[in-house]
């Protein structure tokens, strides 16, 4: 005879009655997607409600008693054939079927075995036809009874009271009448279950319900609890500013207030809108600016509901560390003390610990997850992280995709997208916008055509911007690059300038490599002027370090020299009187140009274009060093732009940039990875939705220098040696010391010995590495630790 758990005993975790999981799951669940549309919700909250039945078997209870996993306690298929048979006796449209039984089938294993949306049913229908299969010797150990009685008070709690009513009370509910769902579905044609979700708007409404859902059922299991909204202060900026920025009233002062002011009035006026452009010219306050109406608009739009999250996202991390702290002191101005379900920061680097005013989450534990589902009010994180939770196949990613409806997304320096993806963020955007709610702000001192002008959906909120161009001559752009030049060139040039000009210097290269060298032979020949190396071949530690002495010498009125990567260029508030730049697109030179006289320090500053070549074999000049950082198509089009004038004024940056977007977007071909996403194969948006390209091979070197950098190195040796630990455990011990690790790795390209997955230990000194310009090769033996 078959033993049958009661269903109102059985557990979804040691100690954790399932129907309480279920229930806070969909309870969850609702509150991520209020603010979406009423399909969406609904999809979250019934595949919350559903998604653990299948836990309800023999074979699952025994496998949390005996703690032995076997081919028949696995759980989801069983939960996806009830949920089947559930939505067809609600009389649900194949669209909301296909995606709650989607979702339910996939909430452990992700999308990535997804190819088309009809492929999950077709793949659990075909394993039925076995007489023996697992999945009916699962079904008829199921307490059927016990879940029809419990279902209409669950549905009536979740706020589906109608679905409840049309449960027909003679409708035979057993494991034969589930089988015979899937085999001979009613009122479904099989062979269009791929057309269910037609358009792209119903393929990121499912995404955002599945996120919703696997983030609800990963915080109950791991917390127990639900974790409210909190409120926070609409006047936050203007607090801040009043403390920080009074009596302020430079002529660049003056033009951000009227820029903030401006930006304030027009989302104001059109709150009701969800797709934004905030176009302004770099150092004229975008980001206070954007955050401050964010703000406002959040208290509007949050009056008598829920607010909306505001996330803000930057393309680097390198530059999240800055933004993040200033977002820290304005909250901190109107007496919000360090909280992250207040304001989180996130990235793949990012220590994990959560705290809210009355519990603290430790990294190694729910900290971790609260960090990585953006369990708070204001979020600041990547790129990254923000377009894989739509545009993702794993878990992992899409966790997050619930926490978009309704949100307000402040997408700064968003050029950095890569330009073959503009067309289908477009489409995106638009489809979370109109289906879940999501608003879009894409801040730019350049204008990418993501959004186009003529799109009567978009408002730009500075319509002023263009007056706002015109007026400023912060920054001449000296056009060198006509006639290019070897590096031992360039630095001739550079110090022939230099002999007679003793203000500080930005010079920015393309490879990383070249830095050291610029560096060297400044630091030669001007023994008196400081010279500042910064590129990724330095440990964020040390980046930052260099960072405070550039600012510390600004201040002090100290000659000094900063040779610098391109990471210097984005988010980074440094001015320096002159600035000069190897060749790049248009919109990476327009972001050096913010580098220069960036608060009007000056009457007016100089950058310099150049145009680096290696040194040929045969004597001549070798490759640009661009070519292997930038697309050919893309300086193409910059030098095309900017013809053979001599120079440019920084009131002709926009019409050039415009020039530069439009040739761009006609030379480059588009990604169709939306087309992916509508048609429901996420096997194949990782192949086609690539934000970061492989480049070379690379391997971490973790730079030793001192006492406590050895202990942290032989702690990690310590964890990764330990045969006794499992992964998850490793992984669980390793976040808590993860961020102050990594503050001391860096990437160098891999030689042929060590695998690209291998952490190597390199001590501090003139052969390895120096904190003056960091890297400099590897030891002749280098020991290797798996990471």
């Amino acid at each position: 005879m078959v033993r049958i758990v009661p269903f109102q005993k059985a557990e979804a975790h040691p100690g954790g009655l399932l129907t309480v999981h279920l229930e806070q799951a969909a309870a969850q669940a609702a509150e991520s997607v209020a603010s979406a549309g009423a399909w969406v919700r609904m999809v979250a909250v019934l595949s919350a409600l559903f998604h653990d039945l299948g836990k309800a078997t023999v074979y699952f209870q025994r496998l949390l008693t005996d703690k032995v996993k076997t081919r028949l306690s696995s759980h989801s298929p069983a939960g996806a054939a009830l949920s089947w048979w559930l939505t067809e006796r609600f009389g649900l449209d194949p669209k909301a079927r296909v995606a709650v039984f989607t979702a339910i089938l996939q909430h452990h294993g992700g999308l990535g075995g997804t190819d088309g949306w009809d492929r999950p049913f077709r793949n659990l229908r075909h394993g039925l036809g076995d007489e023996d299969s697992d999945l009916k010797r699962q079904l008829v150990t199921i307490d059927f009874e016990g879940i029809g009685r419990w279902l209409p008070g669950a549905l009536d709690r979740a706020g589906y009271r109608n679905l409840a009513k049309d449960l027909p009370g003679e409708a035979r509910f057993d494991s034969e009448s589930v089988v015979q769902s899937v085999l001979k579905p009613k009122g479904v044609m099989v062979l269009a279950l791929d057309e269910a979700l037609s358009t792209l708007r119903d393929a990121v409404g499912f995404v955002t319900a599945f996120g919703a859902l696997i983030t609800a059922d990963r915080i109950h299991t791991a917390t127990g609890e639900i974790f409210p909204r909190q409120s926070c202060p609409a006047d936050a900026v203007s607090v801040y500013k009043e403390r920080n920025f009074a009596g302020a009233g430079s002529p660049i002062d003056l033009r951000r207030k009227s820029i903030a002011d401006e930006v304030m009035r027009t989302w104001l006026d059109h709150a009701g809108g969800n797709l934004f452009t905030l176009t302004a010219p770099t150092g004229t306050g975008k980001t206070l600016a954007v955050l401050d109406a964010a703000l406002r608009v959040r208290s509007l739009l949050g009056e008598g509901g829920r607010p909306p999250r505001i996330i803000y996202c930057l393309p680097f991390t390198s530059i999240i560390d800055q933004n993040y702290k200033v977002f820290q002191e304005v909250l901190a101005a109107s007496g919000f003390s360090r909280r992250e379900d207040m304001l989180l920061k996130h990235h793949h680097l990012t220590e994990g610990l959560y705290r809210t005013d009355t519990t603290e989450y430790l990294p190694d534990g729910a900290g971790q997850l609260l960090t990585e589902t953006w369990q708070s009010e204001i979020v600041v994180t990547t790129f990254h992280q923000l377009l894989y939770s739509l545009l993702s196949s794993r878990n992992g990613d899409l966790m997050r995709a619930g926490q978009l409806a309704g949100s307000i997304v402040l997408m700064d320096e968003v050029q950095a997208v890569p330009l073959k993806y503009w067309s289908a963020l477009r489409h995106v955007f638009g489809a979370a916008s109109a289906e879940i709610g999501c608003r879009f702000v894409l801040l730019t001192a350049t204008r990418p055509l993501i959004f186009r002008t003529e799109d009567p959906e978009v408002r730009e909120l500075l319509p002023s911007h263009r007056e706002h161009f015109q007026a400023l001559s912060r920054v001449r752009l000296h056009c060198r690059h006509h006639c290019a030049v070897t590096l031992d060139g360039f630095v001739e040039e550079v110090s022939s300038m230099l002999r007679s000009d003793f203000r500080p210097a930005l010079i920015v290269l393309n490879r990383r490599r070249a830095v050291p060298e610029v560096f060297r032979a400044l630091r030669e020949r001007f023994p008196e002027r400081r010279a500042i190396a910064l590129s990724t071949n330095l440990t964020p530690w040390d980046r930052r370090a260099r960072i405070r002495l550039i600012r510390a010498l600004a201040r002090k009125n100290i000659p000094f020299t900063v040779i610098s990567t391109q990471l210097i260029e984005a988010g980074v508030d440094l001015s320096f009187p002159v600035v000069h730049r190897d060749m790049a697109p248009l919109d990476s030179i327009i972001q050096a140009c913010g580098r220069c006289n960036r608060h009007g320090e000056a009457a007016e500053g100089e950058v310099f274009l150049w145009e680096i070549v290696a040194e040929g074999g045969d004597g001549r000049p070798g490759g640009p060093l661009w070519s292997r950082v930038y697309d050919s198509p893309l300086i193409e089009v910059t030098k095309e732009v900017l013809g053979d004038a001599p120079h440019y004024e920084e009131k002709d940056f926009q019409d050039l940039s415009l020039a530069y977007f439009e040739h761009c977007n006609r030379r480059m071909e588009q990604s169709p990875v939306e087309k992916c996403l509508r048609e429901g194969r996420f096997s194949d948006i990782g192949r086609e939705f690539r934000l970061i390209e492989d480049g070379p091979p690379t391997v971490s070197c973790f730079v030793i220098r001192k006492r406590a950098d050895r202990e942290l190195w032989e702690r990690y040796e310590r964890l990764e040696s330990d045969r006794s630990l499992s992964d998850s455990v490793r992984k669980g011990r390793f976040r808590e010391f993860r961020h102050a690790f990594f503050e001391h790795v860096i990437q160098i390209h891999a030689p042929a010995g060590p695998s690209r997955a291998a952490v190597i230990p390199i001590e501090e000194g003139p052969e390895t590495y120096t904190r003056e310009s960091g890297f400099v090769s590897l030891p002749q033996e280098a020991s290797t630790c798996t990471f």
